[in-house]
């Protein structure tokens, strides 16, 4: 079943810099601390965790509307499939709003609050790291 998990992050550092850190593609593991190495193989990219790759296609980087879009072909980390994420960046008096959902399906409903806790950790973990990472 298609499920939806939305997040939204305030982070204290100029939309400017959170946009150019998340709409290179690259260097994801220098804020996103699950994952481990971020390369580009021809159009796809692959991102290294612990538990193996995952492979991504980049669908969108609008750098006018500030937004992110990536499908997630394959990963080890949960039982999901089907996977789009959507990051989109937003000024609010010198902060960033950041909203990162993520769509999926999920083939066994009782374990939607295991993945959505995850997700959202994950999410806030990366919010730290643009966070951190912008304001260098």
């Amino acid at each position: 079943m298609k499920k939806t998990i939305s997040t939204i992050h305030t982070i204290n550092a100029p939309s400017k810099k959170v946009w150019a850190n998340i709409s290179k593609a690259t260097g994801v593991n220098e804020w996103l601390p699950v994952i481990t190495a971020c390369h580009f193989d021809g159009d796809k990219r692959i991102c290294v965790t612990k538990k193996g790759e995952m492979n991504e296609t980049i669908l969108k980087i609008d750098n006018e509307n500030h937004e992110f879009q990536y499908s997630i072909d394959s990963q080890p980390l949960l039982p999901i499939e089907d996977v789009v994420g959507t990051m989109k960046v937003k000024e609010n008096s010198g902060q960033t709003i950041l909203q990162w959902d993520l769509e999926f399906n999920l083939n066994d409903e009782s374990l939607f609050e295991m993945v959505k806790q995850a997700v959202q950790g994950m999410y806030e973990a990366g919010a730290v790291g643009l966070e951190t990472i912008s304001n260098q």
